[in-house]
């Protein structure tokens, strides 16, 4: 019990801290190629890395990091296989310990990419059948296991200390999000925008129908969620889920 409550305070006034500073690490703070790590909670990361498109254009991406004992769960690659490599550097040099099993959300290149270094490292990244279909298809890096029972829209997985979510589609039609019981937290990926975006981003592959009911699916599943993380830049609390639906309902 005492062990459990001083958990609680610390997680508590790392989200404090996050509210009060919001100094999410973002371009201007991580090369392209470079990840930082920016600790949640006592037994969570968020990992940031940036990508540079063809225009020039810089863009941040999270993913996270979460430990049960004595290893860690990896939630997405860092974007591209140069950040993945500085990703296992960045866990081995601040956390100090083995990344047990691997996940991506989907099937887009910020969250496979990085999937053959982790592989090199005898790390096994695991996908829904779905993902590994439409990352084949797209020519993306293809996820080595599958993921199963998240094939209806609704559908949960308990794997150690996370929920795996599929809510149904919206950015892509196989985006997943992960809720941490013991943290209140869940990282939303790509299916969620942080508060100062103002338009639904990249659609090419979304679901707009759906992808407001699949938020909604997420709102009633974890109605008093402490922390929300959405795929690129900075964490909110719940009310980025209200906000990605007035986004998406604005693009449809």
């Amino acid at each position: 019990m005492a062990t459990r409550l001083l958990l609680f305070v610390m997680a508590l006034m790392l989200s404090v801290s996050i509210a009060a500073d919001n100094k999410h690490p973002g371009i201007s703070d991580v090369a392209p190629g470079e990840v930082a790590l920016k600790q949640i909670h006592p037994d969570v990361w968020i990992h940031i890395s940036t990508w540079v498109f063809e225009n020039g254009m810089r863009y941040p991406s999270n993913g996270l990091i979460v430990r049960q004992d004595r290893a860690l769960f990896l939630i997405d690659p860092a974007w591209g296989e140069k950040a993945t490599e500085s990703l296992l550097k960045a866990i081995d040099e601040q956390i100090g310990l083995p990344v047990r099993w691997a996940i991506s959300t989907h099937f887009h290149d910020d969250r496979v990419a990085g999937d053959q270094v982790l592989k090199a490292h005898g790390i096994k990244v695991y996908a829904t059948e779905l993902t590994r279909e439409l990352a084949a298809a797209a020519d993306n890096t293809v996820p080595e296991a599958i993921l199963t029972g998240l094939d209806n829209a609704g559908d949960a997985v308990s794997i150690g200390p996370l929920e795996v979510f599929y809510p149904g589609a919206g950015h892509t039609r196989d985006n997943l999000v992960v809720y941490l019981p013991d943290a209140d937290i869940l990282f939303g990926g790509c299916a969620i925008h942080e508060a100062g975006r103002d338009t639904a981003g990249n659609t090419i592959d979304a679901d707009l129908a759906a992808w407001p009911t699949s938020l909604q699916r997420m709102q009633a599943r974890y109605p008093q969620v402490r922390i929300v993380i959405p795929g690129h830049g900075v964490p909110g609390d719940s009310q980025l889920l209200s906000h990605s639906i007035a986004l998406v309902r604005q693009a449809e």
